[in-house]
């Protein structure tokens, strides 16, 4: 919010980006598993984690990103 405030206030383009919502949801989701993850690990009841399909969850986000990113440059 303070950098959206600073931005009006310089007489900035800003650029509002619609379904974002939908993704960031989804990183919210994945961070909050990678953390039980790291909680379940650090307490010795979790040795092996199956990372394939987070791989292929957070590289399926990064690649929407970066479409997003693409075209908020372009």
């Amino acid at each position: 919010m303070t950098d959206y405030i600073i931005q009006y206030a310089l007489g900035k383009e800003i650029v509002q980006v619609d379904g974002l919502g939908e993704i960031l949801s989804e990183i919210k989701a994945q961070g909050r598993n990678i953390n039980q993850l790291a909680t379940l690990a650090n307490m010795g009841r979790l040795s092996v984690v199956q990372s394939e399909d987070l791989i292929v969850a957070y590289s399926k986000l990064c690649s929407q990103l970066e479409k997003i990113a693409g075209e908020v440059n372009s």
